[in-house]
């Protein structure tokens, strides 16, 4: 233990299938409430976490960073080894190191990244369900890449999400979007510099459309370029498939590499 405040950064990962997502909520179970609640019984202090990104109810996270600082501070892995002594099995710190006083982990991540598990095949499957959206038919992979190819760049997301402020921007940059397919089913790995509220499990909704024929790629694209809000709202994926796969950041020495 350290004599002086100390900020940090940890990784963390979860199953979400039990919690009402990321944020901390009174009386209701969260992701955050349950990080917390594992800080103050290790070092009885409850300071303030913030989270690169909110994930929904139900939805997973396998590299969430956050951040937040101790006074007196902790030596980073044994502040990993006390939380996760403390952490119920769908939780764990993965990793954790020592952050710059004024380290945000969402205002200075350079890229996100989302994954998204879509199962295929007739018959619902009872193991792993909570962690993919299963459908009793096959997709057309080329049309989904086809539409996929259309968010690369910035654009005005509004018809897939909302801003997490009010009156905010609704324009994002997209670097990745694949779509990868195996025996089980498909991948689609969303990567940007931020997303909007409800973007992800809005635009796999929509490709899922055009992989069934239900949307062409084209109506795809004339629903991204009208950027109408809440135009894609029916369309929305459910949250179980969802995945928060990896936070980036520039600084590496300071920040420590991506998660």
């Amino acid at each position: 233990m350290s004599e002086v405040a100390q900020s940090y950064r940890l990784t963390v990962a979860y199953d979400g299938t039990a919690y009402h997502g990321w944020q901390r909520q009174p009386h209701t179970a969260t992701v955050a409430g349950c990080l917390e609640a594992a800080l103050v019984a290790a070092t009885g202090q409850r300071p303030p976490i913030r989270a690169a990104g909110r994930t929904d109810a139900g939805a997973h996270a396998r590299g969430q960073v956050v951040g937040f600082s101790l006074d007196p501070g902790w030596a980073p892995e044994a502040l990993r080894a006390a939380c996760n002594s403390r952490l119920p099995d769908d939780v764990r710190v993965t990793g954790a190191q020592l952050a710059g006083a004024d380290f945000d982990p969402r205002r200075q991540a350079w890229r996100r990244t989302y994954r998204y598990q879509v199962r295929t095949g007739q018959g619902r499957q009872p193991v792993g369900r909570q962690y993919a959206w299963s459908l009793p038919f096959e997709l057309e992979l080329a049309p989904m890449r086809g539409a996929a190819r259309a968010l690369l760049g910035r654009h005005d997301f509004a018809s897939f999400g909302t801003s997490p402020v009010a009156g905010g921007s609704t324009a994002r940059l997209l670097d990745r979007a694949d779509i990868a397919i195996s025996d089980s089913g498909y991948t689609f790995e969303l990567r940007g510099d931020a997303f909007l509220r409800g973007m992800v499990r809005n635009l796999v909704g929509a490709l899922v459309g055009v992989g069934s024929g239900r949307m062409t790629a084209e109506q795809f694209r004339s629903l991204l370029a009208d950027a109408r809000p809440g135009s894609a709202g029916g369309l929305s994926a459910p949250a179980q498939g969802l995945h928060l796969w990896r936070v980036e950041y520039l600084d590496l020495e300071q920040q420590g590499a991506s998660a």
